[in-house]
């Protein structure tokens, strides 16, 4: 099976290489929350509550669903390129991607 890289910029701003193989986990949310321990998630991944907030750097953002654009909608610091990593899945699509995760509580 294929590996396939993310790259995570951490609140220092230096950034953290991680590898999967496609579809290891559901998503990127329950990845990072395996891989580094990052305490987020408190919906577990039904995109109501906004804790997996994160910006894309670099890569695409993909589409999302009107009920996460919802949730992104109510946050204090959402950009152009937000996204819940609850609703990202892990797969393919993502090789490459760089995003940092938005604090926003």
């Amino acid at each position: 099976m294929s590996k396939y890289r993310i790259y995570m910029e951490n609140e220092s701003g230096d950034e953290e290489m991680l590898e999967f193989e496609g579809h290891e986990y559901r998503s990127l949310m329950e990845f990072v929350y395996n891989e580094l321990f990052e305490d987020w998630g408190d919906c577990k991944g039904q995109a109501m509550c906004g804790t997996c907030h994160i910006e894309i750097l670099e890569g695409e953002k993909g589409g999302m669903e009107p009920y996460e654009a919802h949730t992104l909608e109510g946050l204090p610091n959402k950009t152009s390129q937000s996204r819940l990593s609850c609703q990202m899945s892990l797969d393919a699509s993502l090789h490459n991607l760089r995003f940092r995760i938005l604090k926003d509580y």
